[in-house]
């Protein structure tokens, strides 16, 4: 148990991922930003455009206490009538300093 609380600490955060998961068929898709999304899905399928998921999501953070920086899972966008949830969580990154010196 102790080996597995050492290689916790030798994790370091990264950048935050963003998934976006469909309410009508719980599929789930992970991207590296908000606007990524948009690489893959229309506005017409998420059901907002980037300006307005931006914006909602900036006021979600604001109304909920979110931490916007994502340092624990987090939704950050979800209301009664949207298409979607979204979901930001840190990316965990092995420290390859630790990882050179186990070696």
């Amino acid at each position: 148990m102790a080996k597995q609380g050492k290689k916790q600490d030798s994790m370091k955060k990264g950048q935050s991922v963003i998934s976006l998961i469909f309410k009508n068929g719980g599929e789930i898709y992970t991207f590296g930003s908000l606007s990524a999304i948009y690489s893959m899905f229309s506005p017409e399928q998420i059901g907002l455009s980037y300006a307005s998921l931006r914006n909602a999501v900036s006021k979600y953070i604001k109304d909920n206490d979110v931490d916007e920086r994502g340092n624990s899972s987090q939704i950050i966008y979800d209301t009664e009538s949207s298409k979607i949830t979204i979901r930001r969580a840190p990316l965990l990154l092995a420290d390859k300093t630790t990882e050179q010196k186990e070696a």
